[in-house]
């Protein structure tokens, strides 16, 4: 089980009623979404996301992986945070490869510190459960003051779940993405594969040194 920090809650919600017009949602809610995704940092400087909206009951903490790297910034709680919130995860340099994730369900232990043992990332070969959590597509801007970026939701559910794309949704700026499908063939290869990625996470060491929140 992963111990973290104390976190520094934000206070607004996402009020029912507010609308995300430019924000287009995963269409097709039900099915695994097939599009694999690579992102990247678009050029040098700060990478920060902001907060586009919460649909599940969870509570999830946001953070991200630069070059493999954990930067140990986890914010943007889904049961606190407003639309439009933001959290800077420091600058990066163009090209650096940016794995986001989630850690999912986190509780309070007895000291009042926010706990996991359950993560999921936008590289699907680091799930243990095999599953692409992650939906991505281009924004606009223009909702709720969040300027326009990469938007990406994830599917906080396991592979019984719902897979809407729609637990936790953000947009990040300075990031570039590239997309594709596999071809049945690699798919295959990718299932063979999946066990050993799953006994190598059980057994990843955590990283160094103390995570922030924000």
């Amino acid at each position: 089980m992963k111990r973290l920090a104390p976190l520094a809650l934000g206070l607004g919600m996402l009020t029912s009623g507010q609308a995300q017009a430019a924000i287009n949602l995963y269409p097709d809610a039900g099915t695994e979404n097939p599009a694999l995704y690579t992102f990247t940092a678009a050029s040098d400087g700060p990478l920060i996301a902001y907060f586009a909206g919460n649909h599940g009951s969870y509570r999830n903490l946001l953070g991200v992986l630069v070059n493999g790297t954990d930067r140990q910034i986890y914010g943007l709680d889904s049961l606190s945070s407003a639309a439009g919130d933001s959290l800077s995860f420091g600058d990066v340099v163009a090209g650096d490869l940016l794995t986001f994730f989630i850690l999912v369900n986190v509780s309070d232990d007895d000291e009042g510190n926010p706990v996991t043992d359950l993560s999921y990332y936008s590289d699907k070969s680091l799930n243990l459960d095999g599953m692409n959590h992650v939906y991505s597509n281009a924004y606009g801007g223009g909702d709720f003051g969040i300027p326009a970026g990469t938007y990406v939701a994830f599917e906080d559910l396991s592979r019984d779940g719902d897979f809407n794309y729609a637990d936790l949704d953000f947009v990040f700026t300075n990031v570039a993405v590239s997309s594709g499908v596999p071809e049945p063939a690699t798919w295959a290869l990718m299932l063979l594969g999946f066990g050993l990625v799953g006994g190598t996470m059980r057994r990843r060491p955590q990283p160094s040194g103390e995570p922030t929140f924000a």
